[in-house]
């Protein structure tokens, strides 16, 4: 997941009527990141970036952007931030980020209780994993490249709750506020278990190019005050409760 505010000079951030145009990925992602029926963004990362050009007297525009690239869009000062994680990120060296907004957290979940062992080992052995097709999970590739479990690839169209509902796989790998996005959406009323611990986990940020430095203490200052005031919390639980599934249907 990815959103880009286009550049715009550092000692501007602060000028009241300035218009930041956030690029988005492509790829659907609810609850953080999708369009709703008039195509209008909704989600995590366009509500918590809107409340963030309001502490900064921005308006925000969207602009959709590939994955692919998006921090060198940065770099060249073709693009101004993005909501990344330090850690998914190769040459952290040209870039700044902001003080962690959340944890990302991905786990194993099943319809069947998890052994409390801590080794995911004894979670995958000789299972089937639903995941999503064209995505990396490094967390996971040592389990499928020693055939001790096997990938099931799935179409982002596809609710992976449902193939793991009706049997597809044994297992699905997700991030913990998508889980619980998709259990509610779907009104899903079988228990899932959850692996004890997370296989991942990452803390998500604002990514920025240099000529933001000075102004990361005032950016910095906007989303402590986000989190402070209660309102971060309020975006992510009010998002996780948004339904948009209600219409999909598995075959």
């Amino acid at each position: 997941m990815g959103l880009v505010i286009t550049p715009l000079l550092a000692d501007e951030i602060a000028q009241p009527g300035k218009t930041l145009r956030l690029a988005v990925i492509y790829i659907e992602e609810p609850p953080f990141i999708y369009t709703s029926t008039t195509s209008k963004y909704q989600g995590i990362v366009p509500s918590l970036a809107m409340a963030l050009s309001r502490e900064l007297n921005l308006e925000l525009e969207y602009l959709p952007i590939p994955r692919k690239g998006l921090e060198q869009s940065i770099i060249d000062g073709k693009a101004d931030i993005a909501w990344l994680s330090p850690e998914w990120v190769t040459n952290k060296e040209q870039l700044i980020f902001s003080e962690p907004v959340f944890l990302h957290r991905e786990f194993l979940y099943s319809l069947k209780s998890f052994s409390e062992s801590s080794n995911p080992l004894d979670w995958v052995r000789d299972k089937t994993i639903c995941l999503r097709q064209d995505y990396q999970y490094p967390s996971l590739n040592r389990f499928f490249s020693n055939k001790v479990a096997r990938a099931v690839e799935v179409s982002s169209q596809v609710p992976l709750v449902r193939l793991l509902l009706k049997g597809r796989c044994d297992l699905l790998y997700m991030n913990e506020h998508r889980a619980s996005w998709m259990t509610n959406s779907l009104g899903i009323e079988r228990h899932l278990w959850r692996s004890v611990m997370p296989l991942e986990e990452t803390q998500l940020a604002f990514m920025f190019d240099k000529t933001w430095q000075t102004k990361m203490t005032q950016v910095n200052q906007a989303l402590a005050d986000i989190k402070r005031s209660g309102e971060l919390d309020t975006i992510i639980q009010s998002n996780i409760h948004a339904s948009i599934l209600s219409q999909v249907t598995i075959d």
